[in-house]
């Protein structure tokens, strides 16, 4: 989910010339790398597409028994350029697992609109003290920025990435850290998520610290286009 009520700069931002280096700084800020590890807890954020590969992902985990407790977030989202629902984004996810997934003990949080309410009401819900280690799963291109608000929220926990592409105008060329330069569509998107990540850490929901050198880089680049 994104953050609610985005000035169209963020949402849909002009692009310049992606030489080779700005995407490469890009895409070493805006992605997490991935990793799928035994975890405390699975944390789904919360999603208006891709419901039975998101659940598909839950079941498989569920099954390797790669996960302690899971927890699938999402209200329903009001942000720019959301698709219409009427049902919790957690709920319809959830509705497409596996018939006996869902007779395990699975959180439904259902009251979040975007990213940074889908920790802060989760958090509501869990013992936290009681979890070391998480596994997201997340829109792909927006997985630098869920990792670090995970973190801020779970400070003592290690955080592990499982991304879910985004689809492009073509095909082949989904959102991934691999194609996303390759259409207009996909360059707009995360010369908006190097702004959003600018935008939500000076807001204060995480440091910015660890991320700092690239968007320095990043800006020097985008001074010389």
């Amino acid at each position: 989910m994104e953050q609610m009520q985005l000035p169209p700069e963020l949402l849909d931002p002009s692009c310049p010339t992606m030489d080779p280096q700005l995407v490469e700084v890009l895409t070493d800020l805006c992605f997490q790398k991935e990793e799928r590890l035994i975890s405390d807890l699975l944390f789904v954020f919360g999603s208006n597409i891709k419901h039975k590969e998101i659940a598909g992902i839950i079941a498989e985990l569920m099954d390797n028994h790669q996960v302690d407790q899971v927890i699938i977030t999402g209200g329903i989202a009001n942000f720019g350029n959301s698709f219409p629902q009427n049902r919790p984004e957690s709920e319809a996810i959830f509705a497409v697992l596996p018939e006996r997934h869902k007779q395990q003990p699975i959180l439904l949080e259902t009251q979040s609109r975007n990213m940074l309410e889908n920790i802060i009401e989760a958090k509501k819900m869990l013992a936290d003290e009681k979890i070391k280690t998480i596994s997201f799963i997340g829109h792909a291109y927006a997985s630098k920025r869920a990792a670090l608000t995970l973190k801020s929220f779970f400070p003592n926990a290690s955080i592990h990435c499982i991304s879910v592409a985004l689809p492009s105008y073509q095909l082949e060329y989904p959102i991934t850290a691999a194609h996303w330069s390759k259409t207009k569509y996909g360059q707009s998107l995360i010369l908006g998520e190097y702004l959003r990540l600018i935008t939500y850490g000076n807001r204060g929901d995480f440091p910015l610290t660890e991320i700092q050198p690239y968007i320095n880089l990043v800006e020097r680049l985008l001074l010389n286009k």
